[in-house]
């Protein structure tokens, strides 16, 4: 009997009881031979995809005994970069690069180097980069409505390296209000099943439980149930415009008219969507109003590396006040080593990074901005209609530009893998089993849409002719989607990160 037999029979049972019985047969020594036989397969599949550089390149494990010349690393590095750069630059790729041309990569590459010594822990030393922060701040905070309502002009905020960061930090900052303010010890934090990831890593860093709220047949977050969920202990409720599986709105006002009865925080996570909303309702695209203009509001994540089209590793925490923000300040006050405080997780930081965003986000301007998102959504129009244009597939919920594809009668891993040999980059994605694309300036150039189409056709037509492909990613995609038992997929991933560091 393999791995799939074993599970296949037991993937009716709750989450608890899977759970009870994973430990117990991971104890018996025929089953872990199995689980461990089976890591080591899609492990060997996955290497070979990881480590494409293997016989390439030299290695080092070591320092070497001399240093190396200039000349060598900086080819060795050229060379990798004419490697990798291809399926972006070419619009195969979702999401991961969002503007790319040349000559905006050669003035960020500019606007780092000048910088490339700065660092914002010492204010004194680099006052330019309090300034660009400072002022990174302030746009996207007005982008987001500060000084468009009453008492909105002590919107303020950080820089952060991310989106996972700026989530982090906005969850730690309710957790320690609720701890001072109403002695809550136990916080729990209110989150569609759809959020991103960095909220469950923030439950788990902070010890704040989550309360998972299902979503409706449009991938939005069931209100109701949220309604339902909330007690003494609810600390944050969190809404994400729009979610990164399917790329969904959820119910922000209404559920910024719950937090705002029940004097609640809440977050909307607008990592994809800060610098796309604001243009998308100034060009008269049905978009909602998720931001600081809702009195419930309290905090936003959006990152400015993505559609803002800074160089990555950077992105904006808003608070709705000082208040709330001084609850995400670190300071120590008897360390021998003198008074220490930092607005964020790090302490040194690449300010070069803050002045390549204040300089991305100062060349754009808004007209660059609005340009740049009706190219998105126009070609965001011509895919979502050839998608819609093949019987065997079909979008999830009701997507702006980034669009979630099933099938009632594929294998859509199947389908994904085809793309995947058609130089496609694309997101795999389950519960329920599909795989995304999210659009960037990278696809509005000429033929890309098309390409995407054509060979999404060719795609969907070879999968229906030769099903059940035993090669690819489908088979770790379908295997990892219904396992009942969470742990063993857990193992699974930490061994994928074990092969990333692997020399």
């Amino acid at each position: 009997m393999n791995i799939e037999e074993i599970t296949g029979k037991l993937s009716w049972l709750p989450a608890p009881v899977a759970r009870f019985l994973e430990k117990r047969l991971k104890n018996i020594p025929s089953v872990k031979k199995l689980i461990d036989a089976e890591n080591e397969k899609m492990m060997g599949t996955l290497e070979h995809s990881l480590k494409p550089y293997s016989n390439k390149f030299d290695r080092y494990s070591a320092l070497p005994s001399k240093g190396l010349n200039h000349d060598k690393i900086l080819a060795d590095i050229q060379q990798m970069n004419e490697l990798e750069s291809g399926k972006w630059k070419e619009g195969y790729v979702s999401g991961g690069i969002y503007h790319g041309s040349q000559e905006h990569i050669d003035f960020l590459n500019k606007v780092y180097a000048l910088q490339s010594q700065s660092n914002p822990l010492h204010s004194d030393l680099f006052p330019s980069a309090t300034k660009f922060e400072a002022e990174i701040v302030s746009m996207v905070a007005t982008l987001h409505g500060k000084n468009q309502t009453v008492n909105n002009s002590s919107i303020c905020g950080t820089v952060t390296s991310g989106g996972t960061e700026s989530i982090l930090l906005a969850m730690k900052t309710y957790r320690d209000k609720a701890r001072e303010e109403k002695g809550i010890t136990e916080p729990e934090m209110i989150v569609p099943v759809t959020a991103h990831a960095a909220f469950d890593k923030a439950s788990q860093y902070f010890n704040i439980k989550q309360v998972k709220i299902p979503v409706t047949g449009n991938y939005t977050v069931d209100v109701n149930a949220v309604k339902r969920a909330i007690n003494y202990n609810t600390i944050v409720i969190v809404g994400s415009a729009p979610s990164f599986p399917h790329g969904a709105f959820d119910s922000i006002k209404e559920l910024s008219d719950i937090a705002l009865k029940y004097r609640i925080g809440f977050h909307t996570d607008c990592c994809l969507g800060g610098f796309v909303v604001p243009f998308a309702e100034k060009l008269g695209y049905n978009v909602p109003v998720v931001d600081f203009r809702l009195p419930g509001v309290t905090s936003m994540s959006v990152d400015t590396h993505k559609y803002g089209y800074a160089a990555k590793g950077t992105s904006v925490v808003l608070y709705r006040d000082e208040a709330l923000r001084h609850h995400q300040f670190y300071t120590t006050t008897e360390w021998p080593g003198g008074l220490y405080f930092s607005p964020t997780l790090a302490g040194s930081r690449p300010g070069a990074l803050s002045a390549a965003c204040w300089a991305a986000m100062l060349a754009m301007g808004e007209e660059g901005y609005l340009q740049a998102t009706r190219a998105i959504l126009e070609a965001a129009e011509k895919i979502k209609a050839g998608i819609q244009s093949i019987p065997e597939l079909r979008i999830l919920g009701e997507p702006l530009w980034i669009f979630a594809i099933a099938s009632d009668s594929l294998n859509i891993y199947e389908v994904l893998d085809e793309m995947s040999k058609r130089k496609w980059n694309l997101n795999g994605l389950h519960k329920p089993a599909c795989f995304h694309i999210a659009l960037t300036l990278r696809h509005t150039q000429a033929g890309v849409a098309e390409r995407f189409i054509q060979d999404l056709k060719d795609s969907v037509a070879y999968v229906k002719a030769y099903p059940g492909s035993k090669d690819g990613m489908a088979p770790i995609y379908g295997m990892a989607s219904s396992l009942p038992f969470r742990g063993m997929v857990s193992d699974i991933l930490k061994k994928y990160l074990d092969v990333i560091y692997k020399v």
